[in-house]
């Protein structure tokens, strides 16, 4: 088991600094905003377009890592590693990366909204009252933005790794737990879920800021058993008899959620939005979802395009719907270089595409 937790080590180092390295990049671009940019359409499109182009980058990185550990886990378990990975699958159904790059600014949003008469000019020279609430709206940005971060490379790692399984001939794997990669250890329904066996035909099944990771089945071999045996135990001593026969008895029901797919959960899962509008049906992201996504990206950038020149020109607002969503492009000292980081994104998707010019 020496050399499995070595592995294990090794690899969660690299991804955290995967994630620390995006959310940093992505983080610095979002604090370059003025408080009036958080609210303009124009900027925070542009602002999330440069960010997609990180993410996708991110998520090929991980995706590479996700091989390079199941090729050492493989020949823990004496299987040669094969089958071709593409570099990059979207993560999420019913949506597409760029709806998903703007959400810290959705978040910004959501917090603000509760208290509308603050609404500072700028960051700086605020009252003890106005720079509380004005730190909580963005806490809750960049909370949003690392989770989304954690939900996506996780996604991305543990998918690219059971592929490689199976296109490696094998057919099942185990959860590996992290208590180690927790403040609070971890968690009663990834405890429970590790004594279960998945298809390497399926996503690891998911929770917010989930840190499990993947160990392959063989008729011969399951590392991963031993592996959660150790922790499992030093789990429920730590927790006392009636604590652990508690976490012993946890249920576990495995739910669909429309973005992410297979999550656990210890209660019904609700299937519907707010409004009552029943949530998609979730699919496995594949190479056909994922030019699906690059082309309603390349479909928006284009429709963004035209606003984005028209308030240029008219030096107007322009409120305009799509996609469902009601949009607000307004006038700023800062919406040509917005408009600079959409025209990249839209050459990135159109050269993605293979689109001509």
């Amino acid at each position: 088991m020496a050399d499995m937790t070595q592995a294990l080590t090794v690899m969660e180092r690299q991804r955290q600094a995967l994630v620390d390295a995006y959310v940093q990049r992505a983080w610095n671009m979002w604090k370059s905003l003025d408080p009036a940019d958080w609210w303009n359409d124009a900027i925070t499109q542009g602002v999330s377009a440069w960010i997609t182009q990180n993410q996708i980058a991110f998520i090929k990185a991980m995706r590479h890592l996700g091989v390079s550990y199941a090729d050492v886990m493989l020949g823990m378990v004496n299987v040669p590693s094969d089958g071709q990975i593409p570099e990059y699958i979207v993560t999420r159904d019913n949506t597409d990366p760029w709806a998903v790059s703007v959400r810290p600014a959705d978040a910004y949003r959501s917090m603000a909204v509760r208290d509308p008469s603050i609404r500072p000019l700028a960051w700086d020279n605020l009252d003890d009252y106005v720079q509380k609430a004005v730190d909580d709206w963005l806490d809750a940005a960049v909370k949003r933005l690392t989770d989304n971060a954690n939900t996506d490379g996780q996604i991305a790692m543990n998918s690219a790794a059971t592929q490689r399984f199976h296109g490696s001939g094998v057919r099942k794997y185990r959860r590996v737990i992290h208590p180690e990669l927790s403040k609070t250890g971890t968690c009663g329904l990834c405890a429970v879920a590790a004594t279960n066996v998945f298809s390497t035909a399926d996503l690891l099944p998911m929770h917010n800021n989930c840190k499990c990771t993947v160990a392959p089945i063989t008729a011969n071999n399951d590392p991963g058993l031993k592996l959660n045996r150790e922790d499992l135990d030093a789990i429920y001593r730590k927790a006392g008899s009636t604590s652990a026969a508690d976490l012993k008895s946890v249920r576990v029901i495995m739910e669909s959620h429309s973005e992410i797919g297979p999550i656990l959960t210890q209660s019904q899962w609700r299937r519907e939005y707010d409004d009552g509008t029943p949530a998609p049906e979730w699919h496995i992201p594949d190479l056909k979802m994922t030019r699906t996504a690059l082309q309603r990206m390349y479909a928006r950038a284009m429709e963004f395009q035209q606003h984005y020149q028209k308030v240029l020109d008219t030096g107007k607002e322009d409120d305009f719907p799509f996609e469902g969503r009601k949009y607000s492009f307004r006038p700023s000292v800062h919406l040509r270089q917005a408009m600079s980081y959409q025209r990249a994104w839209l050459q990135y998707l159109r050269s993605t595409l293979g689109l001509a010019a």
